[in-house]
């Protein structure tokens, strides 16, 4: 009578074949799902820039970008009413942007924290109605663990361009 099953032989066969399977997986998979959460955070990001923008420009006033302290701790979106650079009690939060995991953003020169629009679509700093001084700038969006990311560069006009950032701009 022929007995039902796997021989050890057999068993440690397939053991050795689904080892050796997952250990290339794991790290591709790691690697993709480290990719997808960069290329998230680049499009919320950059989607989040462009709506403050554009709502500068429709509403005929200043609009601000803020970050939670950091980018990457997430962001909100209000109007500006007084040109104060804070969302005050009577200017409603538009938009708030939870945090992003596995991701570090870091903004430079004028961009570290807010980028506020006026009606003309120009980031500018806040303080003057309708004025104050430019605001140019990147920001940089790398995985927390190594490897090459993005970088959103926010033009004088307040355009935003992409580019790819190597690994030593995410060191």
């Amino acid at each position: 009578m022929k007995a039902n099953g796997f021989t050890l032989i057999e068993f440690l066969t397939y053991s050795l074949v689904l080892a050796i399977l997952m250990a290339t997986a794991i790290p591709s998979f790691k690697q993709s799902l480290q990719n997808t959460r960069l290329k998230t955070a680049q499009y919320a990001l950059l989607g989040a820039i462009e709506h403050t923008r554009s709502l500068a420009v429709f509403s005929g006033s200043r609009s601000i970008l803020k970050a939670k302290g950091k980018w990457h701790h997430g962001w909100q979106i209000f109007l500006d009413e007084n040109d104060d650079g804070i969302a005050n009690n009577d200017e409603p939060i538009l938009l708030d942007h939870p945090a992003l995991p596995g991701v570090t953003i870091s903004g430079k020169h004028k961009m570290e924290s807010m980028i506020s629009f006026i009606s003309t679509g120009e980031a500018r700093t806040p303080g003057q109605a309708n004025a104050g001084a430019f605001v140019a700038g990147t920001l940089t969006l790398c995985p927390q663990a190594k490897g090459k990311g993005y970088k959103l560069i926010l033009s004088r006009g307040g355009r935003t361009r992409i580019e790819k950032a190597e690994e030593r701009d995410c060191d």
